[in-house]
């Protein structure tokens, strides 16, 4: 009988489940049909009244940023943690026990921070506990809502994060520095660029660069797109408008207008290969988008960030000097024009060799497999 490994998770943006399904993938890849793997969205399972409140976070991020940047700040805090997680508990514990008996999992593994507090309390009422191992998928800057010391082992993507673990209260042999979960395809070797390019009709030897916004296709791209029409830049775009639909519609409308070839694509599972075509990312600070990015050996301009939960991630690009943070679409204009010159983009890569972590799903899941 195979062994179960249950990933919890909440659909607030792509990230959680992307970095669940990287680490099954992993899990898979390492020991292929040995156990039964379940993700589950918490909130949409357990308790339809907090899922509204999840659900919400979409379109406050969309429409409102900075409300949510200061309702992150306003939550990074003990006691206010403690309050909120004494409302959630009547609308959502028992469903959470009831969930974790019936699946009666060998190994439950967190990917989101609110509901690691929440688990450990409910698998008080199990008799036999399974080991709780939470992934935490900021990468630099974290809430403290992501720490529950009484889990067996937390695992973070860099010293400061581990760093940020400690002070708010983790032990320190419960923390495991290993980098981002990414889909194990960022990190196998594929074609060469300029094969690929040719199988997907792009100009082989010139400078390609791919332009996305995370799923909501964020981050003024057409106003950049249009600014690069303004340049004798000697360049090919590729861009990902994710589910922002009138985006995609509005590019595809006027391709044939612009000076330089453009590829335009919506929602689609196609990164990792778009990525090994390209030569520059330029895209939101989300810390998934940035991994795979390092994973693929590709410089980055970061034009857009959420307030708080990814501040940490854009002083990570700049620090760390594997990319360029720019805000005006002139200015990213101007960026992608340095870029081209070798010797400061060759710098720009050396720094990723450096820092990059491709392997991290692969290696969460190894470790995963101590606790099976």
């Amino acid at each position: 009988m195979k062994k179960k490994i249950l990933y919890l998770f909440s659909d607030t943006g792509g990230g959680h489940r992307s970095a669940a399904t990287a680490i099954m993938k992993a899990v898979e890849h390492v020991k292929p049909n040995t156990f039964e793997q379940t993700m589950v969205d918490v909130f949409a399972e357990c308790s339809g009244f907090l899922n509204i409140f999840a659900k919400l976070y979409a379109p406050v991020i969309k429409y409102s940023p900075k409300l949510w940047g200061r309702l992150y700040y306003w939550l990074d805090d003990e006691d206010k943690l403690q309050m909120l997680e004494k409302i959630a508990k009547p609308f959502i514990l028992k469903e959470l026990e009831k969930l974790l008996k019936e699946k009666k999992p060998d190994l439950v593994v967190s990917v989101h921070p609110m509901v690691n507090h929440l688990t450990v309390k409910a698998l008080k009422s199990i008799k036999k506990k399974p080991p709780v191992v939470v992934v935490i998928t900021d990468p630099v800057s974290l809430h403290r809502a992501w720490v529950a010391p009484e889990v067996n082992l937390t695992v973070v993507a860099t010293e400061e994060a581990k760093k940020h673990c400690l002070e708010y209260g983790m032990p320190a042999e419960k923390i495991k520095i290993v980098g981002m979960p990414i889909d194990p395809k960022f990190a196998l070797k594929g074609e060469e660029k300029r094969k690929a390019r040719i199988k997907s009709r792009l100009k082989p030897r010139l400078f390609t660069v791919l332009m996305m916004g995370g799923g909501e296709g964020a981050g003024g791209l057409f106003e950049i797109v249009e600014k690069l029409n303004d340049t004798d830049l000697k360049i090919q775009v590729i861009v990902i408008a994710g589910r922002n639909k009138h985006l995609e519609q509005k590019l595809k409308r006027r391709a044939s207008q612009y000076r330089f070839p453009l590829r335009v694509y919506g929602f689609t599972d196609q990164v990792a290969e778009l990525m090994k075509e390209s030569d520059l990312l330029v895209t939101k600070a989300g810390p998934g988008s940035i991994a795979e990015a390092l994973a693929m050996d590709l410089p980055i301009i970061i034009t857009s960030w959420l307030p708080g939960q990814e501040e940490g991630n854009v002083e990570f690009v700049v620090r760390e000097d594997i990319g360029r943070v720019a805000k005006e679409p002139e200015r990213v204009v101007r960026i992608i024009q340095e870029m081209q010159q070798p010797k400061e983009y060759l710098q720009i890569k050396k720094n990723i060799e450096r820092v990059r972590k491709p392997h991290a799903a692969l290696d969460i899941a190894k470790l995963l497999l101590r606790y099976v």
